[in-house]
């Protein structure tokens, strides 16, 4: 598995990806318009992104398998060199779902946010019935720091959001 920056290139697989594990995000995360699953969309998605990163305001990557086909995305957004802030986000195909993707994601994202933007605030927002998400980030040394007052609408009912916190001492490591 290898983790790279999104291209305009990644358009097709992106839409691939995204159109073939609509259902599963949409349990999980707010669900994309249906006027998003199209190529021209898809571009024009990755190239808001692109340009969103020449104004130092987010950093889209994608997750790609031995095949190079995408199998997740990750991205730092909401950056903020003034405030010294990101939040960070993944989705991870059904298919590859519980392998690891997410943590080294997170993982990756927290190597971009420190190292190569020099953030220092790092936090993530996560729906209250999305426990899987919630471990992964624990996991990385997120804590938890309340209830955001964001509230996330999926196909079975709204929800409130846990707001979290990266803590480097925080990280959680097993023997």
């Amino acid at each position: 598995m290898r983790i790279r920056d999104l291209t305009i290139d990644d358009a097709e697989d992106l839409l691939r990806f995204e159109f073939t594990n609509r259902a599963w995000f949409e349990q999980h995360i707010a669900p994309r318009p249906d006027s998003f699953f199209n190529l021209v969309a898809v571009q024009d998605h990755i190239r808001g992104y692109l340009n969103a990163r020449e104004l130092k305001q987010f950093h889209a990557c994608v997750i790609t398998d031995e095949q190079g086909i995408i199998v997740g995305r990750a991205n730092l957004r909401e950056i903020s060199i003034k405030l010294s802030s990101a939040e960070v986000g993944y989705r991870i195909a059904e298919s590859h779902s519980g392998l690891g993707l997410a943590s080294m994601a997170t993982k990756h994202l927290l190597d971009l946010a420190y190292n190569n933007w020099r953030l220092s605030n790092i936090f993530a927002y996560v729906t209250v019935a999305n426990h899987a998400s919630s471990r992964v980030l624990a996991k990385n040394g997120f804590v938890e720091i309340g209830r955001h007052p964001r509230i996330t609408k999926l196909k079975h009912g709204a929800f409130d959001c846990i707001q979290y916190q990266h803590v480097p001492s925080a990280t959680k490591t097993h023997a």
